[in-house]
């Protein structure tokens, strides 16, 4: 039975990591999709470090609107806040016992989950890992999938911190968030 990847994230800005992540999913042939799940006020993440919400949904659906099997999903935006992933997957009503989703995250994430509110119910569900650099993978079992996928070294903070500097980021992020980027900076 397919699956849609949940792929949860501030997406702030969404990169080639990212996407190549949902493709990797998918290529597995174990998802038929992938949800991209924008949050727009993450828990753990402080307010300054975040583009504004609008802006970074505005770029997932702009970005994803080239891509086929990979969907953006504002369920987020329209729940109370701050918002926990378990309340999120509450709300979609999705049943961990259904095997009808996947929650698609790195291992930085699994590592961190642990501490969430909910942890051990998302836990129970269905689990696709990718490698992150400096965290270890856990051992596949019956609910945990390993993404066979290459390590791909960046991240949304190197990006801001590029654009900060005024480096160039065409190399890690779709044409939409480089043009994002560059118009804005020159106002």
């Amino acid at each position: 039975m397919k699956k849609t990847a949940l792929f949860f994230g501030s997406f702030n800005p969404i990169h080639f990591g990212h996407l190549n992540v949902a493709k990797a999913a998918i290529e597995t042939a174990i998802v038929e999709e992938v949800d991209f799940i924008v949050s727009p006020k993450n828990p753990f993440k402080r307010d300054v470090d975040l583009l504004p919400e609008q802006q970074r949904l505005d770029l997932v659906l702009s970005v994803l609107s080239n891509e086929e099997q990979m969907n953006c999903n504002d369920i987020e935006f329209h729940l109370p806040r701050p918002n926990y992933t378990i309340h999120t997957l509450h709300h979609l009503g999705i049943d961990p016992k259904a095997n009808t989703h996947i929650l698609l995250m790195g291992a930085d994430i699994y590592h961190q989950m642990k501490t969430w509110q909910g942890a051990a119910e998302m836990l129970s569900h269905h689990l696709m890992i990718y490698p992150r650099e400096g965290w270890q993978l856990p051992q596949a079992c019956d609910n945990i999938v390993l993404l066979d996928s290459p390590m791909i070294s960046i991240s949304a903070t190197m990006i801001r911190q590029k654009v900060e500097r005024q480096e160039e980021i065409n190399h890690l992020v779709p044409k939409q968030v480089a043009t994002f980027f560059y118009q804005n900076a020159h106002k």
